[in-house]
């Protein structure tokens, strides 16, 4: 455990919350970086809180586990910091308008749809937790250095950690939660679930193992690290399913660059029926993806993979309820008849706090192909993590909507994804990711790091005949 004092506070200053969208292929501005840990936040975010005090001022005192709280370690359920607190209230289709200008579209299309059974339960803000300080010397260096290059579709002079903390354009707020991973290795188990409206649910349950050479806090602030001078790969990924019995023994491994336009994804797919490693060259983009394809491979974590069919650009920063500190959502003593009811998650295991976000909307581009012609992503400008996705068919109506869970990790020093729900209007029905209420939470940087040769085709081969 380890405490450290509130990181100075300096006087806020009024900042416009609406940003235009402006062409940015240089590194982040000296004004910008210089404002990094003095004005905002570390990772770029406003200091100052909400004019009604909902969104609390940026304290960053905490570091680590709170003093006072247990908590067991590693693979062990998380105690909840704020499990004693109750809503302030709750927002219903009843009292929609009251809240709509805090909304998202598709919040308020999951009220709408859902008018019986879905509500947003809103919390007091928090913003006590911090980055340890070898994540935040990422984050200014990066943007003292970084940008984006070849038509977005790369990044260079990056050395792991978030980057572009303050975005000037779209692709830079996407590529901002695509880099915002901060351990080398995350190994465990969990269960991804559909359900459907009448009842029914199908799961599928995986081990996995990821390694990103570049998340390395140890590495060196010096070009050496920068990518892809390190490594040629951003991430290395592996996948074992071991339910439902139909594909039990089914491997994929994914390596994964920071450059689409040098390198593409490379995947390859153990299918135990055959005993035969094949190379999967199609896995990305409108390719349907987990129980009952309800989801895309491009909207996991929000976005992935090349940005070449979409345009995005910069909506600008707003005060919104999105899912926050989604402790109680994890808790192994919830069954998951009862957390995941018909439509969308039970609403008394969710928690939504104001904070604000900044918001990329990406348009298909002409010529290109894709079941999506326009999706919004809306990022926690605290901690880089998406916090909801919008997805739009041809006719520009709303069709998708994913919400994404997250909590502190104590002992890594930083916020992890969680839960993500990716909810089809249209179906009525919804997948969860990423579940572990029935296993054990994830082990981050506990694992010892397994190396590119685990990740390799001869070895996924070896895996599978075990």
């Amino acid at each position: 455990m380890r405490i450290v004092m509130s990181r100075k506070n300096s006087v806020a200053v009024a900042l416009a919350l609406s940003l235009i969208s402006t062409p940015a292929l240089a590194e982040m501005s000296a004004e910008d970086v210089a404002r990094l840990g003095t004005e905002l936040t570390p990772m770029g975010a406003i200091r100052e809180g909400s004019e009604d005090g909902l969104l609390p001022e940026w304290g960053g005192n905490i570091v680590g586990l709170p003093e006072g709280l247990s908590w067991d370690g590693p693979g062990t359920p998380y105690p909840d910091p704020y499990g004693d607190e109750k809503p302030l209230f709750e927002i219903t289709k009843d009292n929609v308008d009251q809240y709509r200008d805090r909304l998202s579209a598709g919040e308020v299309a999951m009220l709408e749809t859902y008018p019986d059974t879905f509500r947003i339960p809103v919390y007091p803000g928090h913003r006590e937790f911090a980055y340890a300080d070898s994540l935040y010397a990422k984050v200014r260096y990066n943007a003292e250095h970084a940008r984006l290059t070849n038509n977005n579709e790369g990044i260079e002079h990056y050395i792991g950690g978030a980057t572009f903390p303050v975005p000037s354009n779209g692709a830079e707020v996407v590529w901002f939660t695509r880099t915002t991973g901060a351990f080398v290795s995350r190994d465990g188990e969990y269960s991804d679930i559909a359900t459907f409206p009448n009842g029914s649910a199908s799961t599928r349950r995986s081990r996995f193992v990821q390694e990103s050479p570049y998340a390395d806090r140890n590495n060196p602030l010096t070009e050496e690290y920068e990518y892809p001078n390190l490594d040629k790969w951003a991430a290395y990924i592996m996948t074992y399913v071991t339910e439902p019995t139909r594909d039990k023994g089914l491997i994929t491994s994914i390596f994964e660059p920071y450059d689409y336009a040098t390198d593409a994804r490379e995947v390859w797919r153990y299918l135990p029926g055959s005993r035969r490693v094949r190379r999967a060259p199609t896995v990305g983009f409108d390719t349907p993806d987990g129980p009952g394809g309800l989801k895309t491979v491009d909207e996991v974590r929000g976005f992935n993979g090349s940005m070449e069919r979409f345009e995005w650009k910069l909506i600008g920063r707003k005060e919104m309820f999105i899912p926050y500190h989604n402790y109680k959502f994890d808790d192994p003593n919830v069954s998951y008849k009862d957390l995941l009811t018909k439509f969308h998650a039970n609403p008394d295991y969710m928690r939504y706090e104001l904070k604000r976000v900044w918001i990329a909307e990406g348009t298909l581009r002409e010529g290109e192909r894709h079941i999506y012609a326009k999706r919004r992503i809306y990022v926690d400008e605290d901690t880089g993590l998406t916090a909801i996705t919008e997805n739009y068919d041809g006719r520009g109506e709303l069709w998708k909507v994913v919400l994404f869970n997250n909590i502190y990790e104590y002992n890594g020093e930083a916020y992890v994804r969680r839960v993500q729900m990716y909810h089809d209007l249209r179906a009525g029905a919804y997948i969860a990711e990423r579940l572990i209420n029935d296993s054990a939470p994830m082990l981050y940087d506990v694992s010892p790091v397994k190396g590119p040769a685990y990740f390799s085709p001869t070895n996924v081969r070896k895996l599978g005949r075990r």
